[in-house]
């Protein structure tokens, strides 16, 4: 066996492996560890949550990795053992990393920290890392099975996290949110893999030369839509940039949270928190023209909506004193169509924009938050908008029924202080998404929608994905 530091790499022969984190059992001053695998592709994210193998989803989807037993020896040493079946592995997934997690302490609090990787056709050792250097941290990285040159290869990495489990999956892009519902008469699967010999020991897997004694991977719920690898990349791109994004917004310092009139009492009070009233202007025209918009406004947000007649592209840009973009407010390919979308102005300099069309008329119009429609619990619509929710926090469900093939669905929601929240971000043929609402008053801003929309407003419901079922 090899053992390597931090840093260090080797490569892994053979196709099928078993991964051991191993540690001190758990007792007075030991916290409990939990081992977990995610896949990442060639961004270093993952396509969803279900790129997390843990506790609550212990099989991947294609059956590549399986999180297995825990396992106690007499030495008052324990084992989560992980198996990669690199046959299994998705053309999209470059890296497979392995973590560990404590929800009651810190690894400080941990002896013996290291993993081991071992084959499961021969039994051989083939790496062994330890972690030495272990303080404050509450999650860790330990290593990473990496393709190179058509080749898998370890790498040690060693690299410690102060967020636990959540934090360290959604610096990779792990939302956690609850699965969708089964319709009606489909059955639900509990993801659990079949084992059918006995216990692997803490220091060498159960092997005895014949079949490999953990079984088939169990069948899971497996989305009947497209593969990743059959959505265009640029779309699966913009989706990676968002949740990139809002990753960064969630470790921004909390607001101070804003006074504002309760449920139900009308979207003017709550519509004022964004900005104030001011004329409306309204500008109509045919092809390109840039417009400077000459009627007072004062800072904050103010609604721009465009539509014109005919079809081919048709844009609108905020410009700045350069002539140079400095914001999209409509994009669209859709027939007699436009946007209605939300723009934070500074009251500086006055707001001029750019329409880019063909010879068909358009009609530009800037206006005041005021004459937002509410979202009062569902509604529906066409193309990029924009609606005003007052309500208490919940979940909002997003659909979106494309015309052309795959599109990205994209919803954001606005604080009045300019905070975003990331409400929808998926692409597929037929988009849909469950997210967290925050309390309103808030900017619901349908970014990216070619196509019919609807939007339900739910009550909160607890997070199940990662509340730990008992062992």
């Amino acid at each position: 066996m090899i053992e390597i530091v931090k840093g260090g790499n080797l490569p892994v022969p053979g196709q099928v492996w078993r991964i051991a984190v191993v540690r001190r059992d758990a007792d007075d001053g030991v916290p409990e560890v939990d081992a977990s695998a995610l896949l990442l592709d060639a961004s270093g994210r993952v396509r969803g949550d279900g790129d997390l193998v843990f506790y609550n989803q212990p099989v991947h989807a294609s059956g590549a990795v399986r999180l297995l037993d825990r396992v106690r020896d007499g030495e008052r040493r324990v084992a989560d053992w992980l198996e990669i079946d690199t046959g299994r592995v998705e053309p999209a997934v470059q890296r497979i990393v392995i973590t560990a997690s404590s929800d009651h302490g810190t690894f400080g609090q941990v002896p013996g920290l290291h993993i081991r990787t071992v084959s499961a056709a021969t039994g051989e050792q083939l790496a062994l890392y330890e972690v030495d250097d272990a303080s404050t941290e509450t999650a860790f990285l330990l290593g990473e099975f990496y393709l190179r040159d058509g080749a898998w290869k370890f790498r040690a990495l060693g690299q410690g996290y102060d967020s636990g489990l959540v934090g360290l999956a959604e610096d990779f892009g792990i939302v956690g949110r609850d699965p969708e519902p089964a319709p009606d008469g489909e059955p639900a699967h509990d993801g659990q893999p079949a084992h059918d010999g006995g216990p692997y020991p803490v220091d060498e897997p159960a092997h005895d030369g014949g079949p490999d004694p953990v079984g088939e991977p169990v069948s899971v719920s497996v989305s009947v839509g497209a593969s990743p690898e059959a959505i265009p990349e640029e779309l699966l791109a913009k989706v990676r940039e968002a949740e990139a994004e809002a990753a960064l917004v969630r470790t921004s310092p909390p607001r101070v949270p804003a006074q504002h009139s309760p449920w139900g009492t009308g979207p003017r009070s709550d519509a004022e928190l964004f900005g104030g009233e001011f004329p409306e202007f309204v500008r109509s025209g045919e092809g390109k023209a840039d417009i400077t918009v000459d009627v007072p406004i004062p800072a904050g947000y103010v609604v721009v909506e465009s539509t014109r007649k005919g079809d081919g592209y048709f844009a609108v840009h905020s410009i700045d004193e350069k002539g140079e973009s400095a914001g999209l407010l409509a994009n669209t390919l859709l027939k007699d169509q436009g946007a209605r979308r939300v723009l934070r102005y500074d009251g500086k300099a006055p707001l001029r924009l750019r329409v880019s069309a063909y010879d068909e008329s358009w009609t530009v119009a800037v206006r005041p938050v005021s004459t937002v429609e509410v979202l009062d619990g569902t509604a529906e619509g066409r193309g990029s908008d924009v609606l005003l929710y007052t309500g208490p926090a919940g979940l909002l469900s997003s659909r979106l029924r494309t015309r052309f093939g795959f599109e990205w669905f994209n919803v954001h929601g606005y604080e009045p202080d300019g905070r975003d929240h990331l409400l929808a971000n998926e692409a597929n043929r037929f988009p849909r998404d469950t997210r967290p609402l925050p309390e309103g008053p808030l900017l619901v801003q349908l970014v990216s929608a070619d196509g019919d929309w609807s939007l339900k407003v739910r009550p909160p419901k607890e997070n199940r994905f990662w509340r730990r079922a008992s062992r």
